[in-house]
Parts: C-alpha cells; structure tokens; sequence
C-alpha cells in the first residue's frame, strides 16, 4: 500500500504540472466566427465563388447605415447637411474604401445640343429651395428608391464597402468608429448591419457564454456533488477530475492555436458531463466495494477491474461518435468532432491517473458507512425491475406503438436554413438585420454568374445582352429582387443619361446604343464600373443584389422558376448560368448536411455494433444493446418534426452527440450484466443485480448530464439552445430504453431459459 502511495504522489505531482502549464496557455485561447468557414472545401461550388470574387470583387463586405427621421422627411436641409458630412468623416477612415449616400451621388444627362456628358447632384446642398425638385427626381429614379431612400421618405441609406475578408479586430475597429462617428455628428435614430458588425457580437457573445457556461457548470457540479456525497472529500475529489479535464482540452486549444468557434462554444458543458460520468460510475462503485468492507487499495481495484473496461468503452465509442463529424464537409464541425473527441480522452486518461491516485491518498467520506440496503435508490429500483418483470409484454408492445408515432413524427422534419437561424427574436442584433429586410433590400447577398459558352462570343455581343436583358427582367418581375446591379442597369442608365435623363428611357438600348454606350464606358469609366459587371474577358457577367432573410425553401423555389425560365426562354447553346454568393453556399451546404450527418450516424453505429460484438460474441446481444439506442434518435427526429424545428448544423449534430452519449449507459449496463453472468449466477438474478447497482450510477449520470445541457439553454444563439434542451430530452429518452425497454428485450430473448428464477422474480 505504502509503494502505491508513492506512486500516487509521483501521479498528482506529473499532472499538477501538466496542468500548471495549460493554465498557463489558456488564456491564449481565441475566439473566431467566420460562417464562410462553413463552406463545403474542395466543392466546386466553393472553388466557383473564389473564381467569381477574383473576376469581379466580394459580395459580402459592406455595411448599411439607415438614418431614421422618425414621423419627418428626409429632405431636411438641416438634417442632409449633418448627413453629408457624416459621410465624409466614413469615407476618410481607412478600413472603408467607399461610401455611396445620396447626399454626395450624382445624376448624369446629356442635352441635343452637346455630346458632352452633365452631372448634377441628386440633393443641391447648397440650394435649399431645390429640395422638393431633387426629391421628385430622386422618387423618378427607380434603382435608388428602396434602396438609397426609404419608399416613404423617412429614412435615408448610407451604404459603405469596406477592406475585404476583415479580421474580427478590424470588424470591431470599424464598428467602434462608425458608432463614435454617428455620436460626433449627434445622429440619434439610426440602425446599422453587415458583416463587420455582426462578427463583433457572435464573438463576444461566444466569449461570455463559454465563461458563463463553465462557471454554471462548476456550480451545477457542486450541488450534485454535495447531495449526493454529503462531504468536502465528495466534492473536492470528483470536481478536481472535471476541472482538470476542461482545462487541458481548452488549454491543449490554445497551444496549438485552435479557436474556438461557434459550435464549439458547447465543448466545456460536453467535456463536463461525459468527465462527471466516468467519476460517477467509478465512485459509486468505490463506494460499493468499501460498503463490503473492502480496503480502499482493494475498492480501487475492484471498481477499475469491474468498470474500467466499461469506462474505457463508453469513452472510446463516445469520441467515436464525435469522429464521424468527420464526414460533414465543413470545418467548424470537423474541428468540433476532433477536438470534443479529443477531450473525452483527456477525460478518460485522467479518470485512469488522476482520480485512483486521490482515492489512494484520501480518506473516504463518512456516506460509505451507509449500507447499500439503506441507500435511497435500492427501494425505488427494486419496485422499478418487480413492474418490469410484471408488464414487460405491454412494455414491449407500448414501445411499438410509441416508435410508429414518433416515426410519423420524424418524416415531418424539414431543412429550412435562415442566415439568421441562431439570433433569438429578441437579440437586437436580429431586430435591426430585420429591420433592413423590411424597409429596405435585405442583407442577404445575392450573386448570379452567367457566361458565354463559346470563344466566338462575347458579352458585349447585342444578342447576349439582350438575353441579359431578359433575365434581369425576370429577375426583378418574378424572382422578386427589387433592383439589381449589372451591365443592364448600366445600359438603362446609359440610355436615360443619353436623353437628358428622362426616366421614360430607363430601359434597354437598342442595338447601335448599347454598342455605343459600351464603348464610351470602355474609354472613359475611370471608376471601374464595367469591371465590377463583366470580366476583364468579357465571358462573364454578373447580376449583384440583396434579398431579405426569406430561408432556403423560398430560395430554392425561386431558383427552380429561375432554371425553367433559363431554359425556356434563353439559347442555351451560348449561355450558360450559376448562383453563387455566401448565402447560396450555405444553403447548399445545408442541403448536403442531412445526408452526410446520416452516414456520418449509420458508420457511429456501425462501429459501436462492431465493439458490442466483439465484447459478448453473440450478434442477438449486439442487435439488444444497439436498439435502445436508435428509439431516442427516432423520438429526437419526432420532436423535430411536431414541434417544427427546423434541421440545420446545430440541431443536426444532436443527432451524432446523443447517440455518442447515450450509448455509454447500454454499455455500462450490458458490462455489468456479462460480469454478473461470468460469476456463474442465473440470467435472471443477474439481471436484477445489473438493475439495481447500474441502474443507480445511469440515472444519476444522466440527471448530472441533462442538468449540464440544460445550462446550454441560457445561451443568447437558438442553436446552442436548441443542443441543451433536445440533448436532454434524448438522454431521458436513451435513460427509459435503458431501464424499461432494454430488460424487456433480454428478458423476451433470453428469459425462457430460466422460466424458474422468472417466475420466482414475478411473485
């Protein structure tokens, strides 16, 4: 005993120091949200929009000001002199590369008696009496209202484009001075949006809740800990274990340079439970073995002999779980697969050192002195497996008819995907991306690529930008884009100009007019604005516009009409067309997610079958442990479906966490039950002693893991929400198969053998 001790010290004094340096580390730890990082890599679809940004620019940096009047116009001399000025001191910062507001816009004409090309500007600053006559002028210009100006007049748009692919201290840089600029020049009612402010708030949202999450966590720990082990040793030694764990998952992060990204913003609560389970099931079973009268080094040596092996499964089949992330093709969800998985081991590996070394050394609390006879738990079990035993047919057959209905309920899911999914409707943040869906555009990006197939072809060709012509006519008429940005506008405007600005003449040129408008661009835009609608090859074109947050179903539908038009009315022999932009990734993305989750799923449960085989030898064994642990997966999806949760990357990876998870307590159980039967006992005692001591450690393993998803719902993102309240309801779910349906099923395959110790059980 002395030699262990020894030992023991030579353990803690190692992973003390480990653990001194990572503490060290973790204050390096990062945070980063990027929703491109969800983009499939190596999918031709990504490579596309790469192509697509370097041919022209990119389509998702820019932020939008709205400047509110409150029940007032706009066209307040007062009010457009503090705006223009306003613009100025934007446009003078050095993450901003331009700023468009109608109060520094201009509006080009020519007259039948120049060739030369006029400019007048949309608002005279420096006339006030032509406010009324600007303010007709503008509502005659139909690609400025609704988008420059509110259709009512009562707000006004400042549109800016910042440096491309901003780090998130830029992002905030910038913020911090828009904020301060709108402050300086006393503008009191505005409303901002785009990507640079938002990444600010996912990450210091992010930030709070992970500290916020393991400071829960910590206390959740030490109320179950002090109910349930009534002591200073009961607390201080199960809490050492988690602590540990979440600290070198964390910190081993930080060393490597690994952020830590939106989804795993969950990995201390994960972390926390599974580490809290391997300590309950080899405590609790430490405890068993001192109430026998046991020594201490004997009680360690049993509990570890008895469940070791178990805690080494559960572990091993839980990282697994997380590893079949791996099939989904995109990085956040690889890096939460490998790095959750990871932390799990690190759990393990400490609840193999760390904690035997602290049962050596420290002296047990007074509860073990309480017999397991008197234990709360003992009589409760014991009623539980009697009414088993008694019903264990209507069990059986209740179970059926619940999965049929749950099946039902699972084909209602549906894959809706919204930009917006993980804001909650009261987040302010969402309040005001709402806000510009509503009044003005949207913020959604849309990007749309058409090119000619063949060399013979150009853009500039008329019969090509005549079917240009079509498209942004469907485009604004039936897809529902209130305006979009392309060589046609270009033109439109062209021919307007050419005609001293008659807005009867916002319309496509004919012929011998575009050619000419075309060249004069070619040789005079100094802007560069050819360059941001036609490649330098002039093979491509682009349509740019936003469209409100309307979801992945609306897109898609509007995409198909798109796609019969396309066919339909164009000459595709010459011209061909892509959807591109962020928001068309994601939604792909989201398309793909259910399946690759699926096989992602099927291979988890493959792999644990493959280990429940190799441990009992007998598939009829494999096929009872894996069902009570499809039947949670099946209610998971019913909730999803009757309720209308939509299925998207967090409530999808529910699916592989709970299986990973719940998988952990079959497991214990089918260990505890192969160990009883080993000491020759009869299946049915064996059974019954497997209920009553298993029993025990998964329901308090599972009330301290629901507990620990639970804190996930004081989460400010749906998504996060969404992984603590359904992980729950599944554990509950896998916690009932165990308990109820898991004994109905061994008792139907394997009771008729021993008719007597049944019939004996049931009186």
């Amino acid at each position: 005993m002395v030699r262990y001790k020894k030992i023991s010290r030579v353990v803690l004094i190692c992973l003390s120091a480990i653990s001194a340096f990572l503490l060290f580390k973790v204050w390096d730890i990062r945070f980063d949200y990027d929703f491109e990082a969800f983009f499939a890599e190596g999918d031709e679809a990504t490579e596309f929009l790469a192509e697509h940004r370097q041919r022209f620019e990119t389509d998702n940096d820019f932020v939008f000001i709205s400047l509110e009047r409150g029940d007032q116009s706009v066209f307040d001399h007062d009010f457009l002199l503090k705006t223009d000025a306003l613009i100025k001191t934007i446009a003078a910062d050095s993450l901003v590369e331009s700023v468009q507001c109608l109060t520094n816009m201009e509006d080009f004409f020519k007259t039948p008696f120049s060739p030369k090309v006029y400019s007048q500007p949309y608002i005279h600053l420096d006339d006030p009496t032509k406010l009324a006559e600007d303010s007709a002028r503008i509502f005659d210009r139909p690609e400025l209202v609704g988008f420059f100006i509110r259709e009512d007049a009562k707000a006004l748009m400042i549109t800016l484009k910042h440096r491309p692919y901003m780090t998130k201290d830029n992002c905030d840089v910038l913020k911090a001075n828009l904020t301060q600029y709108l402050e300086d020049h006393n503008v009191e009612d505005y409303k901002y949006a785009g990507r640079a402010i938002g990444i600010g708030f996912y990450i210091d949202t992010m930030q709070y809740e992970t500290v916020l999450f393991i400071g829960l966590s910590f206390v959740l720990v030490m109320v179950f800990l002090i109910f349930m082990f009534r002591s200073v040793w009961g607390l201080v030694v199960p809490l050492a274990i988690v602590a540990t764990s979440m600290l070198w998952i964390v910190g081993f992060m930080a060393v490597i340079g690994q952020p830590i990204n939106l989804v795993l913003t969950v990995l201390p609560s994960i972390i926390f439970v599974v580490a809290m389970s391997d300590v309950i099931h080899l405590v609790t079973k430490y405890f068993d073995e001192l109430r026998l009268g046991k020594s201490q080094f004997e009680a360690v040596k049993v509990a570890y002999k008895e469940i070791g092996f178990a805690t080494l499964l559960t572990s091993v089949t839980t990282a697994i779980g997380f590893l079949t992330l791996l099939t989904v093709n995109m990085e956040p969800v690889h890096d939460f697969g490998i790095f959750i998985a990871l932390g799990v081991m690190m759990a393990f590996f400490l609840a193999y050192t760390m904690l035997p070394a602290m049962l050596i050394l420290t002296k047990p609390p007074k509860i073990v002195q309480t017999g397991f006879t008197r234990n709360t738990w003992y009589p409760i079990l014991h009623r539980s497996f009697a009414w088993v035993l008694k019903y264990y047919k209507q069990v059986g057959v209740g179970a059926i008819v619940f999965v049929a209905i749950a099946i039902y309920g699972a084909l209602q899911v549906e894959s809706n995907y919204y930009l917006l999914e993980d804001l909650k409707d009261t987040s302010e943040l969402r309040k005001d991306y709402e806000y510009f869906d509503k009044e003005f555009m949207g913020l959604r990006p849309f990007e749309l690529s058409v090119n000619v197939k063949e060399d013979e072809h150009s853009i500039y060709d008329y019969e090509v930008l005549n079917a240009l012509n079509k498209i942004d006519s469907f485009l604004v008429a039936d897809y529902g884009l209130k305006q979009t940005a392309s060589i046609v506008q270009v033109l439109k405007i062209s021919n307007r100009t050419e005609h001293g600005g008659n807005t009867d003449f916002y319309k496509f040129p004919n012929k011998k007019d575009a050619k000419k408008f075309v060249e004069r661009l070619e040789k005079f835009d100094r802007s560069g604005l050819l360059q941001l609608y036609v490649d330098t090859t002039e093979t491509y074109a682009r349509f740019s516009s936003t469209i409100g947050d309307i979801g992945r179903y609306a897109i898609v539908e509007k995409n198909e009409r798109f796609d019969t038009f396309f066919n339909k009315e164009l000459d595709t022999s010459i011209l061909a067309y892509q959807f591109t932009g962020t928001g068309h990734l994601l939604d792909r993305n989201m398309n793909s997610l259910s399946l690759n989750l699926t096989k992602g799923l099927i291979l988890a449960v493959l792999i644990v079958a493959l280990l429940m085989g190799l441990l009992y030898r007998s598939f009829k064994m494999v096929v009872i442990a894996i069902i009570p642990n499809i039947l949670p997966l099946v209610l998971l999806a019913a909730i999803l479906g009757y309720v209308g949760i939509q299925l998207k990357v967090s409530t999808a990876i529910i699916f592989t966490i709970s299986f990973g998870i719940a998988v952990d307590d079959t497991i214990h159980f089918m260990s505890k039950l192969k160990l009883e039967l080993n000491r020759g006992k009869s299946f049915m005692y064996a059974l019954k002693r497997t209920y009553l001591s298993t029993g025990r450690a998964i329901i308090l393993t599972t009330l301290i893991l629901c507990s620990g998803f639970l804190l996930l719902m004081f989460s400010d993102f749906l998504g996060t929400f969404y992984v603590g309240l359904l992980i729950s309801f599944t554990l509950i779910f896998a916690l009932l198969a165990d308990l109820l349906f898991l004994p109905v099923l061994l008792m139907i395959f394997y009771a008729k053998k021993d008719k007597k110790v049944t019939k004996k059980l049931q009186e």
